[in-house]
């Protein structure tokens, strides 16, 4: 079950970020492209930019000039954290697991080990209670010396 969590947080990460990266920097691009001054010269820059400020590198050296972009830019740095966050969560999710493996085989087996040892001593108090019969019903075979009832 974790191993397949992890696998759907991974693919949903992944997933989302490519697509926040390639719809924020087409977006950016074509609001930044005619732009006097512009450092975006092709959609390659707006990838690169939008890449770069997702991962909160933000190298600088492409930037929104316009309102817009700005806008384009804000949401990408938020999504970045959220990317970022659920990155953290996933290395958590798999170390978490890791442990809680590790611990559920741990008390397995003093689970087993605990039951072994009760069972042995059950056994033992079974045979001295055996005995313990035995002894009663021989006892009340014989007769006894105060004139007491026989068989």
């Amino acid at each position: 079950m974790t191993t397949i969590a992890i696998a759907r947080l991974t693919l949903v990460t992944t997933v989302v970020s490519a697509a926040v990266v390639a719809a924020g920097g087409t977006t950016v691009w074509r609001l930044e492209r005619d732009r006097p001054g512009t450092t975006f010269h092709g959609w390659g820059d707006g990838i690169w930019w939008a890449l770069t400020t997702l991962t909160t590198v933000g190298y600088g050296d492409h930037v929104p000039g316009t309102t817009a972009g700005r806008v384009v830019g804000a949401v990408i740095m938020v999504a970045g954290v959220a990317v970022l966050g659920a990155v953290a969560a996933v290395v958590a999710l798999v170390f978490a697991s890791a442990v809680a493996t590790r611990e559920e085989r741990a008390l397995q087996a003093e689970a087993a080990t605990l039951e072994g040892r009760l069972e042995t001593r059950l056994d033992a108090l079974d045979a001295r209670l055996a005995a313990i019969e035995e002894h009663l019903r021989v006892a009340r075979m014989l007769p006894g010396d105060d004139g007491g009832p026989t068989s």
